[in-house]
């Protein structure tokens, strides 16, 4: 099967390093030549958005595994990284590793008619910021939404946007996963990449660094002491929604990697095993796909 998947809505989970496994899920989106009428992506998983919508296989990979450039786009990797890597973070301008470039494709993300919505907070009032294709008039400003969505909090600094400081998206509604915002924009029915096996669920255990951190950010605050159950709170949806064949959900049965992961052989691996996991899966894939519920 090839073609339009339509009223279907294609969801990314974050994750950081463990996004590799969900590219090797996107180039076999790319090569069975699904679409969807609409995509969002948080945090690294706004990565494997705009690759997928670009319809660049080999830039889905690289992002991951071997051109870890423009760390400005991929913040998460800034604790494992020296000096370069933070000027990279800051200024969006220096290369990790010297000579691979990795050039998007805005005129082909540009040509797709997919919407594509991407998710951020606010620092200063905890809301969920949303950025959708008016916010994308230039690929500068693509990046820079990109960024916000994975500027990942106490590990980095806010990206600002039309006077607000901005953070991981994943912290907002959904607690990662965007089927609230997908269920506003009226689809019914879901097709979601995660990074997780589908057994596991976030500790609650609150993390007292956040609490020290944004002592004078009540709003951030009570974002991060509430965000593993509203995570395993979606989850619980998704299952549900499973169960009702609303939803299809590639869990990565086989991961490989944490999301700070800087090795480039076990990224590579990583990619390769959701590719496989993918590939296995690509019937169940098109039997969903190809029923309009």
């Amino acid at each position: 099967m090839s073609g339009a998947a339509h009223h279907v809505a294609l969801i990314f989970e974050g994750g950081g390093m463990r996004n590799s496994y969900s590219a090797g899920a996107v180039s076999v989106l790319l090569e069975a030549g699904l679409s969807f009428d609409a995509v969002y992506g948080l945090s690294a998983g706004a990565t494997n958005a705009i690759d997928y919508l670009s319809h660049d296989a080999h830039r889905a990979e690289a992002s991951f595994t071997t051109c870890l450039d423009n760390l400005a786009f991929r913040p998460w990797l800034l604790p494992a990284v020296g000096a370069d890597g933070i000027g990279a973070t800051l200024h969006g301008d220096t290369l990790a590793r010297p000579g691979c470039a990795l050039p998007f494709n805005f005129a082909a993300f540009q040509a797709n008619p997919a919407q594509l919505t991407l998710q951020a907070v606010a620092r200063d009032t905890g809301e969920t910021v949303y950025f959708t294709r008016t916010a994308f008039s230039t690929e500068q400003s693509l990046m820079t939404c990109v960024r916000a969505s994975s500027s990942y909090p106490v590990i980095m600094p806010p990206t600002w946007i039309n006077g607000q400081a901005l953070y991981d998206g994943g912290i907002g509604e959904g607690g990662g996963i965007m089927l609230p915002r997908a269920a506003r924009d009226d689809y019914t029915r879901f097709f979601v990449v995660c990074t997780r096996p589908r057994d596991y669920r976030r500790s609650l255990k609150p993390n007292r660094a956040y609490d020290v951190f944004f002592w004078r950010r009540p709003c951030m605050w009570a974002l991060l002491d509430s965000w593993a159950q509203r995570y395993n709170d979606e989850l619980d949806v998704l299952a549900q929604l499973e169960a009702a064949g609303a939803a299809y959900v590639f869990y990565a049965t086989d991961q490989g990697v944490r999301n700070t992961e800087r090795d480039e052989a076990k990224l590579v691996a990583n990619f390769q095993r959701g590719r496989a996991q993918a590939l296995k899966e690509l019937p169940a894939w098109e039997r969903f796909l190809g029923h309009e519920g």
